[in-house]
Order: structure tokens, then sequence, then C-alpha cells
């Protein structure tokens, strides 16, 4: 038996990161930054999208050392 492919059907994705907060893309909430976690569940809950990725992400600081952040991609 075949197996479906997870990504089937995904037509949009978003971007969650611990680094930058912002408004969610289809309602007023603030999403991302130190509320990362309740981001994530209310892309799930509110608008129905699944978790593509969840890891780490590196940059710099001003002073150029690696700043390490957490980020989530979700689909629908």
């Amino acid at each position: 038996m075949a197996q479906k492919n997870y990504f089937e059907g995904v037509g949009h994705v978003v971007h969650i990161s611990t680094d930058v907060s912002g408004p969610c893309e289809h309602c007023p909430k603030v999403v991302g930054g130190p509320v990362f976690a309740e981001s994530v569940n209310h892309y799930i809950a509110e608008h129905k999208y699944k978790v593509l990725h969840v890891g780490a992400e590196t940059s710099r600081d001003l002073d150029g050392k690696p700043w390490h952040l957490t980020v989530a991609v979700l689909g629908r």
C-alpha cells in the first residue's frame, strides 16, 4: 500500500520564530517571539495548519556572534 505524501495539498506556509513577533496572517493575534509555543498551537487549532518542520536556526548578533533561535514551519 502506498503511503500518502504528508505535504500533499499544502499550498501555503508560515514561518514562526522565537526571534520575531508579528500579527497572525489570518487574525489580529500576535505570534512568534516569546509566545512561540502558543503561536504554533494557535495556527494548528484556529487555522487548521499542520507542522511541517520544527528546528533551530542560527544567525549573527550585532557583534557577529552566533545567535540561536527556534523556528517552526507550518502549512495548510
